[in-house]
């Protein structure tokens, strides 16, 4: 089995939702200052690079992050192409079994210079997340920030996903990721509380 890897990498001066906590990584200790290990500090936001929201980051009642249910982050996965797509609606999904692959992962392709903070992205049609939810799907991942615009305050998708009790994975890296069939492991820290999470998140397939 190969393992292909679909995450952002998580480093120093990376780029965050705009007001978010910046990132940074250094070392507390190191062996060439005397220490007997080296040992690095990490200060980021729960939201950096490839993700996963817990309901709570938008729902005072919704599940924190410890409180999600991990299956929903491990097994078969779909890969589909929506490249060129300015809106994403059923019609992109409906040719497939969803019971067999509960997760389905978007590419677009529309995040050109990952130093750059993306200015817009796919918008998600407003019957999309209800019609996930009918179909089977428990999580739904992309290749960009967020299932919102960027602009959104209210974020209706989030709160139309959640409704359909569809889990969120943002900020993927579907480059190298052909449409079809996977499993997808993309399991978040165990933070007791959290709104969300960072993920390392693999495609295994043949």
């Amino acid at each position: 089995m190969k393992l292909l890897d679909i995450s952002r990498p998580i480093h120093t001066g990376m780029v965050v939702w705009p007001g978010d906590t910046p990132t940074a990584f250094s070392f507390a200790n190191t062996k060439a200052g005397g220490y007997s290990a080296n040992v690095g500090r990490l200060v980021t936001s729960m939201h950096a690079g490839t993700h996963v929201d817990a309901p709570y980051h938008f729902v005072d009642a919704g599940a924190k992050i410890d409180e999600v249910p991990l299956d929903a982050y491990v097994g078969p996965a779909r890969v589909i192409d929506a490249r060129g797509r300015d809106v994403l609606t059923p019609d992109l999904f409906a040719a497939f079994d969803w019971a067999a692959t509960p997760r389905a992962l978007i590419r677009t392709d529309c995040w050109k210079n990952p130093a750059e903070f993306p200015p817009g992205w796919p918008r998600y049609a407003p019957e999309l997340p209800a019609w996930l939810g009918a179909h089977g799907v428990r999580l739904v991942g992309m290749d960009f920030p967020s299932v919102d615009q960027p602009d959104s305050k209210d974020l209706p998708t989030h709160h139309a996903l959640e409704t359909a009790r569809v889990l969120i994975l943002e900020n993927l890296d579907l480059r190298a990721a052909e449409p079809g069939v996977y499993e997808l492991i993309a399991l978040p820290l165990k933070v007791r509380g959290g709104d969300g999470s960072p993920v390392r998140a693999v495609l295994r397939c043949d």
